[in-house]
């Protein structure tokens, strides 16, 4: 006889959210964790779980927050990216709480948790066998005329709107017991955010849209007769799917609540079949090994270092002279051309988020570049990389390890300025940089805050002898907004490779992905870096970023992301020698 246990866990904000797990009849490393739909909570998967019969498997489900036994005002979240953090952060609870790795999960959800799955897989890239995806909620029917256009105008209206759902439990399945159940059961929420409901179609657009980063083996099962979602998406998605394994069932009669239909059973024992065998699957991943360019994000690149078409050629050079002429009147325009718009002084000023021009034109222009998505995504990638770097000198400190941290482009450092400056306790702070200009200016800023225990060198990062010249041996590396600028996976590995020869055992590497972008090619065909070339990056999906990591021996612990999908931030470290000996040993 399974037991049943319920507890709480605490998020990433520091919000404790209730879960259920099943505990497995039999010492297991295997874990299932189940999302429940909108609108319901954990206590409605349990049947599922007892039903899929996998008894040598743990089994999890939460409560969104705002849902079921969680807290937090019914239906409200700051956006749908919310949920999906907190779908990361359990991840990291079951492995901190009860040593279950993601590469031994399998991941099933339907509606709104499919699509929180499918963000979670796409974004932060876990190494997990599987994911079952029913029903999932890509694409709404919201069926009011504008109604989307509606709910932004209400969001900006008031902060905290809701709508109440449409959804009747007789548009949800044909079982009478299980709509029955449905009607009555007080801990379900009928209301939901706008903020949530607007992220969510934005997000959802963004995962079917590069649906080809994923490469998880992936189950899709679509309600026939869905009245809730359309289909469409859910087959454009799956059709673009990079998965070695992928399965698209068609369940004609079936309503949008798959888990709690009308004659299930067989549904239910091919969901079974398909999660054993890829939980008893024995994938083997080798080290040292160069990540494999993926294959559609080098095209992207290809066709972004081409000449563009006539039209698009005209277009974007319509957009040149208009930066360089009414542009200029902004300062943050002016400087990027100047000097480069992925320069240190260019970024520095994106960071500082200032607008200032030449009269009030200058002025609006810089605040409208300011904003700009991109610009955005810069500065919340700061502060997480704050927030990163915060985490894991608090953790050398509280060992009784001095912080010595590396950055190895670090442009002008604010951010490494700012958290040294805001600890308690000394870091040691050591700043490279391949252009002197942006450590003249790094020096201002460390001036500036105060700081004095800080080191400034010119090297290159991609130089071996550079790398053997650095003279410390520092227990923190953080490599930002540098890789993307670099197509050559082999250059990248040989860079990654020398710096954990250099990082201290036990240490720690905080690195930047770039996994997507909207205005790649107007990146691309507009400015100029600060060589003075066109500034055309080569993005990588994170699971290529994360291989590139662990394939020099570093072991991945978390990732964070700006909520946009833009940019995320990683922690890796570098374990003792015993621990690398018994993962060397494990693998051949």
């Amino acid at each position: 006889m399974n037991q049943w246990i319920e507890r709480m866990f605490i998020s990433f904000d520091g919000t404790e959210l209730f879960y259920r797990a099943k505990v497995p009849t039999q010492k297991s490393e295997k874990s299932i964790l189940v999302l429940h739909r909108g609108h319901e909570h954990s206590g409605r998967v349990v049947n599922l779980i007892n039903e899929l019969q996998i008894e040598d498997a743990w089994c999890f489900s939460f409560d969104l927050r705002g849902h079921g036994r969680s807290p937090g005002v019914r239906g409200w979240a700051p956006n749908f990216e919310t949920w999906v953090k907190d779908l990361n952060a359990f991840a990291v609870y079951m492995n901190v709480e009860y040593g279950l790795q993601t590469n031994e999960m399998a991941v099933i959800a339907n509606s709104v948790g499919s699509v929180m799955a499918a963000a979670w897989v796409h974004d932060y890239a876990p190494a997990i066998r599987c994911m079952v995806l029913a029903a999932p909620a890509f694409e709404i029917n919201l069926y009011v005329p504008f109604a989307l256009p509606l709910l932004r105008l209400l969001e900006k209206i008031k902060e905290k709107s809701f709508v109440t759902s449409y959804v009747r439990s007789g548009l949800l399945t044909r079982d009478v017991n299980e709509a029955k159940a449905y009607d009555a059961d007080s801990l379900i929420t009928k209301r939901i955010a706008v903020s949530v409901l607007t992220s969510l179609f934005d997000l959802s657009k963004r995962i079917v849209s590069d649906a080809n980063s994923i490469e998880v083996p992936t189950m899709v099962l679509s309600a026939g007769t869905d009245y809730i979602v359309k289909n469409k998406a859910q087959k454009l998605f799956f059709e673009r799917l990079s998965s070695p394994l992928k399965e698209f069932v068609e369940l004609p009669q079936f309503r949008h609540a798959i888990f709690h239909e009308k004659d299930r059973a067989p549904m239910v024992a091919k969901v079974s079949k398909f999660v054993k065998e890829c939980l008893e699957s024995s994938p083997k991943f080798l080290p040292a090994v160069i990540a494999k360019p993926r294959e559609h994000s080098v095209k992207e690149f290809e066709v972004l270092c081409a000449p563009p078409s006539l039209l698009k050629s005209l277009y974007y050079s319509i957009f040149k002279m208009a930066l360089k002429t009414l542009g200029s009147f902004s300062n943050g325009i002016a400087l990027g051309l100047a000097k480069g718009f992925d320069s240190g002084p260019s970024l520095d000023y994106v960071y500082q988020n200032k607008p200032a021009g030449r009269f009030g034109i200058g002025i609006l222009i810089d605040k409208i570049y300011l904003s700009s998505i991109g610009w955005k995504g810069i500065r919340i990638r700061k502060e997480i990389l704050k927030t990163s770097l915060r985490s894991v000198v608090e953790t050398l400190n509280a060992e009784g390890k001095r912080p010595i941290v590396l950055d190895i482009a670090a442009g002008h450092g604010r951010y490494l300025f700012e958290c040294a400056s805001e600890a308690s306790f000394p870091i040691d702070l050591h700043l490279r940089d391949i252009v002197p200009e942006n450590l003249e200016g790094a020096k201002k800023v460390s001036l500036s805050l105060g700081i004095t225990n800080a080191t400034f060198s010119v090297g290159n990062a991609f130089k071996k002898e550079d790398l053997s010249q650095i003279g410390i041996k520092p227990n923190v590396i953080i490599i930002s907004g540098l890789f993307e600028l670099f197509e050559n996976n082999h250059l990248i590995h040989h860079s990654l490779n020398g710096l954990s020869h250099l990082l201290q055992e036990g240490g720690y590497l905080i690195y930047t992905g770039q996994p997507w972008h909207p205005q790649l090619e107007m990146i691309a065909r507009v400015l100029n870096n600060h060589q003075g070339n066109r500034w055309v990056m080569r993005r990588r999906i994170q699971a290529e970023m994360d291989e590139l990591v662990t394939g020099v021996g570093l072991q991945k612990l978390d990732t964070a992301t700006d909520g946009v999908g833009i940019f995320t931030v990683s922690i890796s470290k570098k374990p003792l020698k015993q621990a690398r000996r018994e993962f060397h040993e494990l693998v051949l």
